[in-house]
């Protein structure tokens, strides 16, 4: 098959075919799927879940774990990576003290609105830290807010706040405007970035799949995918250690090139974060290592994806009153920015996802 009809239009297209390639190995593999139920429904009424499939030894220790749309719309892509892997027979190479677990959809709300936050407006990955401490301070992003959301999205005021962003990167540099903007803040519910005042329901609900479904594990490989920073189709692995750590070793034994540190004096093309998901692993499973890397698939410029986000957060304060065709323009925009509707994209995006399963999955095999 084509691999790029492995990739969907979007949630419901994507969940159809994950659990139509899970059923078709019902007779082939050993597999097991599990659904947790969404609360709120999708745009067409069409019922949200996270779906799970275990596939390989229920018994293994060693586990690769999968996980899409962090991120929402992103998700798509990680989607078309697990259904084309599932298709493609990759299950028949797994071997017998590896398991796989594949998480489709842990924001599956995000995902079937074509937003990168859950229902609460939250960046799901940075809102998995301690609620009960003193959130991590952005003052950047205080100073910014209101140009990030001007009153309108087209005209001069939309121009003037443009032009203050511009004079801001100027001043501070890019990376500082990116750092003010991306690198999460907890004080504006109505932003963008916003990490959250409480779990959100894909934080505890991925917590309890830590618990229910991948333990008991010795080691857990785990593999993040997203989109948005970084050449076109290329993967940049992401890993929040510092270069000269042990847990940044261990992934270049498992992946070798392509790894970046998004920890300050990092190369990444991620600014430095707090709250992310991987976060989840070692709390919920304390005795089992966990070598964690998130798959950043590049898309387009720095600027045009955050100004698709803009666009999203300020159409989400302002649904009354604004334009059906604008309304649809940005949604378009957003859907484009983080998954290019382009047959190249989602060959690289493919072909990368491949080998990364592959070297995971050996690295498990042979870990001594």
């Amino acid at each position: 098959m084509d691999v790029v009809h492995y990739f969907p239009k979007g949630y419901a297209d994507g969940r159809g075919k994950f659990l139509e390639a899970c059923s078709s190995l019902l007779d082939h593999a050993p597999i097991t799927l599990d659904s947790i139920s969404h609360p709120l429904s999708g745009p067409d009424g069409e019922a949200l879940a996270t779906d799970i499939a275990v596939i390989g030894n229920p018994a293994a220790k060693r586990v690769l774990l999968l996980n899409t749309a962090t991120h929402g719309t992103e998700g798509a892509c990680g989607s078309g990576c697990m259904i084309g892997w599932l298709r493609s027979v990759g299950y028949a190479e797994l071997p017998t003290n590896v398991r796989v677990v594949l998480v489709h959809a842990i924001n599956p709300h995000g995902y079937a609105y074509v937003r990168r936050v859950t229902e609460d407006n939250v960046d799901l990955n940075r809102n998995f830290l301690d609620h009960d401490q003193p959130y991590p301070e952005n003052p950047g992003y205080t100073g910014i807010h209101d140009d990030l959301i001007p009153a309108k999205w087209v005209g001069p005021e939309r121009e003037a706040a443009d032009q203050r962003l511009v004079a801001y990167a100027d001043a501070q540099g890019a990376p500082a405007l990116q750092a003010a903007i991306s690198g999460g803040q907890y004080t504006h519910p109505d932003g963008l970035f916003f990490g959250g005042n409480a779990p959100t329901w894909s934080n505890l609900t991925f917590r309890d799949i830590l618990r229910t479904i991948v333990a008991p594990a010795e080691t857990v490989g785990f593999i993040d995918y997203h989109t948005g920073l970084g050449p076109y189709g290329t993967a940049e692995l992401i890993s929040g250690f510092p270069v000269d750590s042990p847990e940044f070793g261990r992934l270049v034994e498992w992946y070798g090139n392509g790894l970046a540190s998004s920890a300050p004096g990092g190369a990444s093309t991620s600014s430095s974060l707090s709250g992310c998901i991987d976060a989840a692993i070692p709390q919920e499973l304390p005795d089992a290592e966990a070598v964690v890397v998130t798959a950043e698939y590049g898309t387009y410029s720095v600027k045009r994806v955050i100004d698709a986000l803009r666009g999203d957060t300020w159409l989400a304060n302002n649904r009354d009153g604004v334009d059906p065709e604008l309304a649809a323009a940005i949604k378009a925009e957003v859907r484009q920015a983080l998954y290019p509707d382009e047959r190249d994209w989602k060959e690289l995006v493919y072909l990368r996802s491949r080998q990364l399963i592959r070297r995971a999955i050996q690295a498990l095999a042979e870990k001594v």
